[in-house]
This record gives structure tokens, sequence and C-alpha cells, in this order.
């Protein structure tokens, strides 16, 4: 019998011959993250003697390079306060709503005297005369930093700059069409404003963000793979009936750039196009990659471009996810099995109709239990981390609402698509579409007190998590199946 690190010694090794992009991808988040996050490189010389051991050594040059590449990239150290000019370039504009007033919210880079970092502007005076998102300024105003990472800045004139263009503007004008679109044809004006908030990535509506945060929705209301995936299933499963397969993987490579450019710019939506552009060109060219690469060539990519986006909550929630719903999903789905058994197709046609019906629904529940198993082993400390609370409602509602949201958004494309070509059929199509949302509202709305609990702590702290992860991470190459291209235990 093979011993225990013998065992998880060459399941490591043949892993990471498996995720060479995943391996760098790794390598440059933790480089860049000691010079930028942590006082101590404690992480890095782990990860570097971690490395050193299973003789990967081009990833240890890589580490070494991004830990220099973070020190580049830290932050000017200035006052809490300051006046300053500088110049401001917008990358991104959306309504942003307070407990007090709504306001527009500028997102971009403001270049000054102590280097070039990202920056927020708070603009509450006439929005509909907001000063526009397609150029450059030069501003006067106060630079505040609000924490290590984060600046916001008070301009008091804005001077626009010649020569200077960016699509922040026509992208939120464009969104605000598509919403008063939705909100003509939509009865439901909470319905409208949620699959606005589905498609276009911005949620303004506070009340709909803490209703899907009590129990454990949140990330359904952020642009992600799940929004991508349900696009290019959808158009996948439409386009293969009249066009080739390289004709259909070329339209859906168009198709989800220009969602990206439509909707934005942020660490999920990123990762999202990155992973789905590359899985559509790896089919295009017949060489198939796993989804753990394709997320490593999301997160080195993000990197490289912004060492400081491993900050972002959303970034975090965003691949951590992602991660363990590729590691684990099949692992639970597996052990599940026990009470779900999986039956072949010859095995079913065999079977009377009604308990064919039946395999289906405990089909559908085996995934979706190890879907949400698997997501939530993964997130668990990191929310509690953030958020100090963790709905125990989330591992119900997980199981069946991404479901009906799914319905619901593929019968809000229908609508669109007949509201191009026959508008009558789309009345039926939009009244569907806002009686399925409104019930889905309404379960979220309404939770059962009865269940509605949460676990809280405040002890959580980022080393907690670090540690919680790598454990988790010697558990997968524990309990993984060994009979795949490793041989057996015994």
């Amino acid at each position: 019998m093979k011993s225990f690190p013998n065992i998880q010694i060459s399941n490591s090794t043949h892993f990471w011959k498996e995720h060479p992009a995943l391996l760098y991808a790794l390598s440059l988040l933790i480089g860049t993250s000691y010079p930028l996050f942590f006082s101590l490189p404690i992480l890095a010389i782990l990860w570097f003697f971690y490395l050193l051991t299973f003789k990967l050594y081009p990833s240890i040059f890589l580490l070494f390079a991004a830990i220099g590449y973070g020190f580049l990239n830290q932050l000017p150290d200035t006052a809490k306060e300051q006046e300053i000019k500088a110049i401001f370039s917008p990358s991104k504009l959306q309504p942003h709503q307070t407990p007090f007033q709504k306001e527009l919210l500028y997102q971009g880079f403001l270049q000054t005297k102590f280097g070039t970092f990202p920056c927020s502007i708070h603009y509450r005076k006439n929005l509909s005369d907001h000063p526009p998102a397609s150029q450059s300024y030069l501003m006067q105003g106060t630079l505040l930093r609000n924490d290590t990472n984060s600046f916001t800045f008070k301009p008091k004139e804005w001077i626009p700059l010649k020569n200077t263009w960016s699509l922040a503007e026509l992208r939120y004008q464009m969104k605000e069409k598509f919403k008063d679109l939705l909100k003509k044809h939509l009865p439901s004006r909470k319905a409208a404003t949620f699959l606005a908030s589905l498609t276009t990535g911005d949620v303004d509506d506070r009340m709909l963000r803490y209703e899907f945060s009590r129990v454990g929705l949140q990330h359904i209301l952020a642009i992600s793979g799940f929004h991508f995936g349900i696009l290019i299933a959808f158009c996948s499963y439409a386009l293969q009936l009249f066009l080739s397969k390289s004709q259909k993987i070329v339209t859906l490579l168009l198709t989800v750039t220009l969602y990206y450019i439509f909707v934005g710019s942020s660490p999920a939506i990123e990762r999202s196009w990155i992973a789905a552009f590359t899985y559509l060109i790896s089919q295009w060219i017949n060489r198939p990659t796993s989804g753990l690469n394709l997320l490593g060539v999301a997160l080195g990519f993000e990197i490289i471009k912004d060492p400081w986006v491993s900050s972002n909550i959303g970034f975090q929630l965003s691949f951590l996810s992602c991660f363990g719903l590729i590691l684990f999903y099949s692992l639970f789905e597996k052990k599940l099995q026990n009470l779900f058994p999986k039956r072949s197709f010859k095995e079913l046609l065999s079977l009377p109709r009604l308990q064919q019906h039946g395999y289906f629904f405990s089909a559908f529940f085996r995934k979706a239990i190890s879907l949400t198993l698997a997501v939530n082993i993964a997130l668990f400390p990191l929310i509690l981390f953030h958020f100090q609370t963790f709905p125990l409602l989330g591992f119900l509602y997980n199981l069946f609402i991404p479901f009906f949201i799914t319905i619901s958004i593929s019968l809000l494309l229908i609508a669109l698509i007949f509201h191009l070509l026959f508008p009558p059929i789309a009345h039926c199509f939009y009244a569907i579409t806002n009686f399925l949302t409104q019930e889905i509202l309404e379960i979220i709305a309404y939770p059962p007190l009865a269940i509605d609990f949460s676990i809280g702590t405040s002890l959580i702290s980022r080393p907690i998590v670090i540690g919680y992860l790598f454990v988790l991470t010697l558990f997968y190459f524990r309990f993984k199946d060994p009979s795949k291209n490793l041989g057996s235990f015994g």
C-alpha cells in the first residue's frame, strides 16, 4: 500500500503537469500579493519551498518576477486628504444609490505626480447633465485615500482634454436605453429592475441587493460565468440549426465579445469573458482544454493587467467559486450517487414512465446539491471574512433559484429576438417572463422564517482563509480519484 505522503506528492505532480496555466497564475498572484498586501513574505516563502519540493523551476522564476512586479506597482504613500491637479481617464460610468440619494459613479485611472492608479468619482449634481465619460479630463480637486488601496477624487472643475476617448459614456447610454425598454414591456417594475441588473451588471437597487444577500444569492446579481454560460448555450443551440461548426464558433466569439463590451470590465466579467473566449478558440482549433487551465489564463491576465485587482471582493468571490466548482463538483457528485443513483440511458429506457420522471428529478437534485456544496465549501471562510455572516438559506435557495433564473433569462432573450422580428409574439414572451420573474422575486423577498438562520463571526482573518484553502487543496489531492492516470491506492 502506498503511503499517504507519496499519494499526495504523486497526485500533486500530476495535477500541476495537467494544469500549468493555473500553476503560473498562482505564482503571479502570490508573488504580487506580498509587496502590495503583506508586510512579511511568509506566503511567498511557503510557496517557494512548495515549488522547490516539486522541482517546478519555471514557476520559481515567475514567482520572483511577480514579486518585483508587485514592488513596481505599489501605490503612492500619500496623505489621507490633499489638494492636487490630475488627469482622470474614465473607464466605467454607472448609476449608484446611497442611503440618502442617487448619484453617478465614475471609475477610471487618475494620473498624478505620484503615479497612475485606479480612482472613483461620485457625481451628485444634475445627473441628466453630467460630464460625458467619453473623454479624459484635467481636474483640480481633493484626493481622498479610503484605505491602503482605494482612492476617491472630489473634483472642483472638469476640463475636457482633446484627442482623448472612452467607451464608458456610450456603454452607459446603451444600458439606460435597454433598462427603459424592459420597464416599458415588463409590467412589474421590480422584475424589470432585476432583469436589467442581471443583464447589464449595474445593480443600483439597494433593496434588491439586501434581499439576495439575505438568502445567499448575491452572486446571482453579479455578471459572471453563469450569465456568459446562458448566453453561449442559448446562442449555440439556435445557431447550430443553420451554421457550420466554424461559423457558429466565430459568431459566438463575436457575441460574447460584444456582450463584454456592452457590460464593461470588472474582475468577474473579465474572468468570464476570457474563459469563454479561450474555450471557444480551443474548440475552433480542436485543442480542448480544462476548466482549471481556462481559470489560470484568466487569473494570470487580470493579475498582469492590474496586480491590485486581487484585493477586489468580486475578484476573490468569482475566482474562488469557480475553483471550488471545478475541483469539488465531481467529488460530491460521485458521493451523492449513493443517494441518487446514476443510470445508463439503456437502464433509463427500461424503467416505467413514472420512474423515468422521478429519475430526472433525482439527477437534477444530485447535480444541484453537488454544485452548491462545491461552491460553498470554497467560499465559506471568505464570506465570513468579508461579511461576518453566512446565510444557511443559501444552501436551499441555490438548489433551485439559479435554474429558474436561467429559464427567466432565456425567455427574455427569446422575447428580445421576437421584439426585432415579430413584436406581437414578443409581447407573449414578455408577459411569461414578467410572471416567472415576479414569482422568483417573491420567493426570495419572503423566505421561510423558520429556517432563516445564519452563521456569524468576526474572528476569521486573512491567514485563516489562506490556511483553510491550503488544507482544502490537500484534501482534494488526498481524496480525488487516483485511478485516473495515477494508479490505485493499493
